[in-house]
């Protein structure tokens, strides 16, 4: 009886440490979701509008004069991915796995050659043995990645598809809705699709004047856009994620929580027994002296 009390005891202070644990995540995730909401909110409209602009641009150029509007319906499709770098978010990394999975075999991809380019490590490690076509993993640290780093990725893979290597692009990500949903989705990129961006994008508005002419307009506008929408979505993801890992160290604290309850109601059923059995034994003892 006194190893099992032992070892109850045991079990009670790990998890204890645990439910310590989980919960200083919990509040750290917190804390990062704050600042990764109004990251994703603040970027959210000048992302839109922006579409809204090149969809409207789009409209009225050649798609002659532009490679990034020429379509091509055959050929490899690249599909650029947002995974995290990091567990313990929850279903956060299965649900995009999920959505990659979906587009290869029954979406955009099905039937042709998909080249994945993915965006954390987590992506990079589930997909290095596992997907041939794995072009290229990019494990800069999504949390602090700048900017520029994403610039620099964007325009590589925009070159593959200049030079005739990709003959789309989407973008696969997960959608910050609010603290409570998150969804995973997968969007086109290239080429531009004037009629999609209309439909998708922000109003900006009226008839517009346009100097020094649409095409030169147009020329600066498209590899802004391009790094927008993939620095965008790369902050809705990280939203996302920070929303997951919240809720899945919430649940595991809950979890430590309830397993501490029932392990304490064990430990003290245990004592009593023990001290019911030595009492027993302290009386039968006392009975057979005076006997």
């Amino acid at each position: 009886m006194a190893k099992g009390i032992r070892e109850l005891k045991g079990r009670i202070r790990g998890v204890t440490n645990i439910a310590k644990i989980t919960r200083a995540m919990e509040m750290v995730a917190t804390t990062k979701l704050k600042r990764m909401q109004d990251r994703a909110e603040g970027a959210r409209p000048y992302s839109e509008c922006l579409r809204a602009m090149v969809g409207r641009l789009a409209d009225q150029v050649s798609a002659d004069e532009f490679p990034l509007l020429k379509k091509r319906p055959d050929g490899k499709i690249g599909l650029l991915a947002v995974t995290a770098d990091k567990g313990l978010c929850g279903a956060y990394n299965s649900n995009m796995f999920k959505e990659i999975g979906t587009f290869t075999k029954d979406g955009a991809g099905a039937g042709r050659e998909v080249e994945l380019f993915m965006f954390g490590a987590r992506g990079g490690i589930f997909y290095k043995h596992r997907e041939p076509n794995l072009g290229a993993a990019y494990a800069d640290g999504m949390e602090k990645i700048p900017f520029v780093r994403v610039r620099d990725v964007v325009r590589d893979i925009a070159q593959k598809f200049v030079d005739g290597e990709l003959s789309e692009l989407h973008i696969a990500s997960t959608r910050f809705v609010s603290q409570a949903r998150q969804v995973p989705e997968t969007r086109q990129l290239l080429p531009i699709d004037a009629d999609a961006l209309l439909g998708e994008g922000a109003d900006v508005g009226g008839d517009f004047i346009f100097e020094p002419s649409v095409e030169a307009i147009f020329e600066r506008l498209l590899p802004k856009y391009l790094e927008v929408q993939v620095y965008g979505a790369i902050l809705e993801a990280l939203a996302s994620e920070m929303a997951m890992k919240r809720a899945a160290m919430k649940a595991a604290t809950d979890a430590a929580n309830d397993m501490i309850g029932g392990l304490t109601r064990q430990y003290n059923r245990a004592r009593q027994e023990g001290i019911t059995n030595e009492l027993l034994e302290i009386i039968g003892g006392a009975e057979a002296l005076t006997a």
